[in-house]
């Protein structure tokens, strides 16, 4: 029985062999999570021009390219278009086949429909329905194939329960995705799909779930998770990039009659190594250019000067801390917020008079989003002790405010200076659970705020808005503003 075995491996082997050193049946380019058009990270990764040079490359006629959600939302650009260039761009790249994230409702539904109407591809929508029709919300498909050097590829779109935390409308009816996963996959298996590929938008922990229990799924293409990875479950791959297309994934598949198909992964990185489009590169240029003019728009007026000198917001309490803890706390519907003061910038005094987006910008540039967290007063306290512990040093860790007062001595040792502390007029009890608003520099543990790193998130890293819109809406809505150092922060004297 043993010899048997090794002669059908043998032969397995042989037969894959021969595969591999032919040309694969189709190759897949997968991206996920993509928010700016223009590159990231100084210029040094992502950006659409680089990725359309990419696309070229790799095309060799049989290349499907796939997304794997969350495109319309955040970003400062999209603030202003509602997602408006991210479709245009896709269209111009050749996408082929893309899953609903999350942030694709985040302006509502029918935004995501007009979005969806000026796709040149599909959405795919096969466990998020309308249920008044029964049909793929937003205009989406339940399944499509496509037919490739004569593989028909089948595919479904896929999502977990993250409904709350966007606006999908009264309508949205989420389906368990790995019911609705196995009843298309045979499905697409039985109208004559050689290949069934998933693209999905979830937790990596409900694609395993995925891959585990509908073995009918030949390829899990995701997305949600921000960090890029990939993991064979079940002999199923499952693969995501990273955001912002940091990286992308380039996938060829062999096609083999009665077995799972066999994927090779490459992970390309999309450096400034990578030569820009023109054509692309000219796409760009246009939108950032009506971006910038954009950002000299007026959003609203402050009646007095707002302060966010560096020595202010590192030291001592100050007015424009306020003013952006409140709209954190106030956007968030926490009990209380947390701003670092080193995510403040420009070093400068602003008004009295009109803001601009792009004053708000310069005072907010680091496109940080706004989270929540479940803490402990203990922890709570822990990190106001980590805020001011290292004062004397004019620190980016000094906390900004909102919903909380407290007392502390400059003099004592680090981790003794909080003396008393109060969240909306109540002492602070160190057994109580708090709702806290930061951003998400502090939930990564940013500054030393490590308590944050691991506390359950209300609003998470994935569906919080861009610290810079929140501000921006605050301002709108309350203009004119007139913020003041009111005693949030107190020294012992």
């Amino acid at each position: 029985m043993k010899l048997l075995r090794k002669g059908i491996l043998l032969l397995a082997a042989l037969a894959m062999g021969l595969a591999f050193a032919a040309k694969p049946d189709f190759t897949l380019f997968h991206s996920n999570d993509v928010y700016e058009i223009q590159p990231v990270k100084r210029g040094k990764l992502g950006g659409a021009a680089r990725v359309a040079t990419l696309i070229k490359q790799l095309d060799d006629g049989s290349l499907i390219v796939t997304f794997g959600g969350d495109a319309f939302s955040p970003s400062i650009m999209s603030s202003l278009l509602k997602g408006k260039q991210m479709v245009d761009v896709f269209n111009k790249l050749g996408f082929d086949f893309a899953v609903y994230g999350n942030h694709e409702f985040d302006f509502g539904p029918a935004v995501a429909e007009q979005r969806v109407k000026e796709s040149n591809f599909p959405w795919l929508s096969s466990n998020l329905l309308d249920k008044r029709t029964g049909e793929p919300l937003a205009g989406g498909v339940r399944f499509a194939i496509t037919e490739v050097n004569g593989v028909k590829v089948g595919f479904i779109g896929l999502i977990d329960d993250w409904l709350e935390l966007t606006s999908p409308g009264d309508n949205a009816q989420y389906l368990d995705f790995v019911t609705v996963g196995r009843d298309l996959a045979r499905k697409l298996k039985a109208e004559g799909a050689d290949v069934v590929i998933a693209l999905t938008h979830m937790d990596m922990v409900h694609d395993e779930e995925l891959a585990a229990k509908v073995p009918e799924i030949d390829l899990i293409l995701g997305g949600h998770d921000h960090g890029g990875m990939f993991k064979v479950v079940n002999g199923t791959l499952i693969f995501k990039a990273k955001s912002d297309w940091r990286d992308v994934g380039y996938l060829k598949v062999y096609n083999i009659p009665g077995l799972k198909p066999v994927v090779f992964l490459e992970v390309i990185p999309v450096t400034n190594k990578i030569p820009e489009d023109p054509a692309m590169a000219k796409v760009v240029d246009a939108y950032v250019k009506v971006l910038d003019e954009k950002l000299n728009v007026t959003i609203g007026e402050t009646k007095v000067p707002l302060d966010a000198r560096r020595k202010t917001v590192r030291t001592m309490e100050s007015n424009i801390g306020n003013l952006i803890a409140d709209a954190m706390r106030d956007y968030a519907q926490a009990d209380a917020a947390i701003a670092n003061g080193g995510g403040i910038r420009t070093d400068s005094i602003y008004g009295p008079g009109s803001l601009t987006r792009k004053d708000i910008l310069s005072i907010l540039p680091f496109g940080n989003v706004v989270i929540s967290v479940k803490v402990s007063g203990a922890d709570l306290k822990a990190a106001l002790e980590n805020g001011v512990s290292q004062v004397e040093r004019v620190k980016g860790r000094f906390p900004q405010v909102s919903g909380i007062t407290f007392t502390y001595d400059p003099g004592a040792e680090p981790g003794q200076r909080v003396k008393e502390v109060f969240v909306n007029g109540q002492p602070l009890d160190p057994n109580k659970t708090y709702v806290v608003a930061i951003n998400d520099y502090m939930g990564r543990g940013g500054d030393g705020y490590s308590m944050f790193k691991d506390a359950p998130r209300v609003i998470d890293e994935r569906s919080g808005l861009l610290l810079a819109n929140v501000v921006m809406n605050y301002i709108q809505a309350h203009s004119p503003v007139a913020p003041k150092v009111e005693g949030r922060i107190k020294t012992v004297k």
